[in-house]
Formats: structure tokens, sequence, C-alpha cells
């Protein structure tokens, strides 16, 4: 009933997960992620104790060695799948012989990929090509879902969709308000909608905007395009649609983030 990916980023230092279903809610369920220790994917008669106990498990065993934990003495385990990524990027993944068709995965370096009720193997493929793809970790994860569901995703529809992923804590940037200092990377989820990549992948969008690092332009270079998007709006300066839409952070009067700038001009169907 679930396509999802689980991915090692040693650039980044980060674990993720991206997962769709026709499921409500899937991103309560099937991700489970520690920062330094690992991430798991637990889904098809999803046991929500792979992820609880697994992760207890990684701290003390590579991936190959907590799947055959879990699953050993699991009388239900031919109804399971489960996709690990360990603390050093060691991938494994199970698909039990009762998990309803297609179901199955593919395992490369750093990541697995994985679904059951699935229109073919074709949606596994094109999820794990963009996994082997460049990127940051959010950008492949997102890709990943995305071409998954143009091969025809989950057979049953789609309802729910999530993306989170971890890295070990940094040293604060300064900021007063920084999800990195806890070691939340990206935490985004889409319950129940018609179109839940889709708006997923705004939610993503504004993330980047709201949170990450990046190229700073100058608001007078964009002034025409800026006037026209407040007006739609409704604003009379961009200082109120910044503050309004907690995007403070990213904003200094002359210059604006480049994907804050995005965020407004989408906003106005101006993108």
């Amino acid at each position: 009933m679930t396509f999802s990916i689980v991915i090692y980023d040693p650039n980044e230092e980060a674990w993720g997960i991206g997962v769709a279903s026709r499921f409500l809610a899937v991103g309560a369920f099937v991700p489970w992620l520690r920062p330094g220790i690992g991430a798991i994917a637990t889904q098809a008669l999803a046991n929500l104790e792979y992820g609880v106990r697994g992760l207890e498990l990684l701290q003390r065993y590579d991936a190959a060695k907590t799947l055959e934990i879990l699953t050993s003495n699991d009388p239900l385990r031919e109804r399971r799948q489960v996709g690990i990524v360990d603390s050093g990027g060691n991938a494994v993944a199970f698909t039990g012989k009762e998990c309803y068709p297609y179901a199955g995965h593919i395992v490369g370096n750093g990541f697995t990929v994985q679904g059951n009720i699935l229109a073919g193997e074709e949606v596994l493929e094109a999820m794990a090509r963009e996994a082997e793809g460049r990127g940051r970790i959010y950008e492949k994860i997102l890709r990943a879902l995305k071409s998954g569901e143009a091969k025809g995703g989950d057979r049953r529809g789609r309802q729910g969709a999530a993306i989170i992923i971890v890295k070990k804590p940094v040293v604060s940037t300064g900021r007063e308000f920084d999800p990195l200092a806890v070691g939340k990377y990206m935490d985004l989820r889409v319950d129940d909608n018609p179109d839940p990549l889709r708006e997923l992948e705004r939610m993503v969008d504004t993330w980047v905007a709201m949170f990450m690092d990046e190229e700073m332009v100058n608001v007078e270079d964009y002034r025409n395009e800026v006037n026209e998007a407040l007006r739609r709006l409704g604003y009379g300066d961009l200082k109120t649609w910044v503050e309004l839409n907690n995007f403070e952070a990213k904003f200094t009067g002359d210059k604006i983030g480049r994907s804050v700038l995005r965020v407004l001009l989408r906003q106005a169907g101006m993108e």
C-alpha cells in the first residue's frame, strides 16, 4: 500500500525517508529516524515495533543484523516490508512473500527503495535511479517519490506523503530558531490530500525558503515583479508580507532569499 525511500547522504551526514501511499497520515507510521543512528521504513502490514525497537538495535548493530533480529521471531514476517539504513550508510531491505503484489525492493549504495501494491517493478526502478542521482538529500527523495508516482505508484491511488530527514545536531548558526540545532533537517507531512506529492513539493519549497541557507538577491533587481505580486496579494509593502509569512531571517530590507522570492511569486500566481 506504500512506496518509500530510505537514504543516507555522507556529504550532509543526513538520514532521510520519503514515503507516499493511499493511506491516511502515512508519515506518522512508516518513517522512523534518529540522528547519527539511522533510518527505518516499516510498511505493508506495518509493525511499528520495527521502528521503535529497530532504532534501539541500530545503536548496537549494523543494518543487516538489525533486520535479522527484527524478522527472525516475527510470525507475520512474510506480510511485512522494511527498509533500513544504518549510521554508516549500509542499506538492507526485506519484502515478505505474502505482501500484496506488486511488492519488492531495490538496495543500492546508501539507500533502499521498497513498495507494495504497486503498479509494477518500474516504480522502484525509477525511484532507484533518482536515489543514485545528484543533489541535496531532500531533492533526491522528492524526485524519487515523484518518479515512482509517474510510473503508477500505489495502485489504489493517493492520499498521504511525507519527507523526514535528520542529521547530527550542528552548532547553532546564531539564528533564534534553527531546526538543525536539534538534528531536524526537514520534517514535513501531508496527511490527507488528493494530490499529496504536489502539496509536499510546495511545502518543501517553503521549508527551504524559511530554514536553509541560500543566495540572497537584491530586491531592486526584481522590483517590478515584487510590486505586482504584492498588489495581487493585497499587501502595501514587502516587509509586511515577509513578517506575516515568517521569513524575517531571509530579509534585510535590501536583499531577500532567492527561494523566498519564489514563494512570493508563487503565492501571487506569477510562477
